[in-house]
């Protein structure tokens, strides 16, 4: 498991994209292109977990529908799995390629809004990011495990975060796509800002725990190799702001 910024940070960057991006599998047709996404997390009293998941389960045909129509190239719905005190226990995302085909399912999905499983949360939040990069195994669908990686770059370091994530971070996904170790992810930062800017998200979907041990195996061994490039991203971010969170995925498809 990822246990530091530097540690991860020290594997990725040694994958040059010319290497890892040679002889790859099938991926989504919108990976890497810039692209928007909605989340929501709801914390949902326990007694009313199974009531909250059928609930979920319901909106599977018009997700899968937006995705047939092209408003989305991906969606998915999640439980989480290392909770907080005071945390979200569910989680609901899809991305689309514009605000514009975003909204359009947002608007959809807002006719259920007072469903009163969803009244019987005790707290809720929605967040609109900017998804820089997107890639997946094309028509991927089913269950699997989600971490996102949370950080925050230093005063003045936001753009040389965001070119190290678009360029080594994400041939280093793409290969490990290549690979089956994750069937989608997500490079993301706030479009509408409810936090600090400089802030970028990490989303990674495993299809199970075999593939993240693998996946983990596989950045241990590269970032034996050069010790420096993970200090130079240490140095891009505020290792006290970084956070995960970890999820079971209840059911996700990618276009």
């Amino acid at each position: 498991m990822m246990k530091n910024v530097t540690k991860f940070c020290a594997a990725v960057c040694l994958f040059g994209a010319s290497a890892v991006l040679a002889s790859q599998p099938t991926l989504a047709q919108d990976a890497g292109a810039t692209g928007y996404t909605y989340v929501s997390q709801w914390s949902v009293p326990r007694a009313q977990w199974a009531a909250f998941e059928k609930q979920d389960a319901a909106t599977e045909s018009k997700m899968k529908q937006a995705v047939a129509d092209g408003l989305l190239v991906v969606w998915g719905t999640a439980v989480r799995r290392v909770h907080s005190a005071d945390g979200y226990t569910h989680a609901e995302w899809f991305t689309a390629t514009s605000r514009e085909n975003l909204l359009k399912v947002l608007e959809d999905q807002w006719t259920t809004a007072t469903n009163s499983n969803y009244v019987s949360a005790t707290k809720h939040e929605d967040l609109l990011l900017h998804t820089l990069a997107h890639g997946g195994k094309s028509g991927a669908s089913g269950t699997g495990y989600l971490r996102v990686a949370s950080y925050q770059a230093k005063p003045g370091s936001d753009q040389a975060l965001a070119e190290l994530l678009m360029s080594k971070v994400k041939a280093f996904l793409d290969s490990e796509v290549g690979k089956g170790n994750l069937t989608q992810y997500n490079i993301d930062e706030e479009d509408i800002h409810t936090d600090a800017p400089g802030g970028y998200d990490l989303a990674m979907l495993f299809p199970d725990g075999a593939a993240i041990d693998r996946f983990y195996e596989d950045y241990a061994t590269v970032g034996k190799s050069d010790p420096a490039i993970g200090q130079s991203f240490d140095n891009m971010t505020d290792a006290q702001m970084h956070r995960d969170d970890f999820f079971r995925v209840t059911a996700y498809q990618n276009k």
